[in-house]
């Protein structure tokens, strides 16, 4: 259960991620437009809460806050770190 708290936080931060202009257009190729970044918010608080069940059923109430917390902190930094420091794919050029 603590493994898939883990892997759903960083899920949700990469679709957080996913979500803004830049970092969609450097991953992914192209803006995202509305629809897409509404899909990816929602995905993401989905992911969210997904988390703190599996915390809350792993740990139980008093330290599956607090274990809850820590996953969405290692999210965020590994999404972060991820977006900003991996390099990107350049497409080839066919020639």
């Amino acid at each position: 259960m603590t493994l898939l708290c883990i892997i759903s936080a960083v899920i949700a931060f990469a679709l957080f991620g996913l979500s803004t202009d830049n970092h969609h257009q450097h991953r992914l190729g192209a803006r995202p437009g509305t629809l897409r970044k509404r899909a990816f918010k929602r995905g993401a608080w989905v992911a969210v809460a997904v988390c703190c069940v599996f915390a809350f059923a792993a740990e139980g109430a008093i330290y599956g806050a607090m274990f809850w917390i820590g996953a969405l902190s290692f999210g965020a930094a590994a999404s972060f770190l991820f977006f900003n420091l991996a390099p990107v794919a350049k497409p080839r050029n066919s020639k």
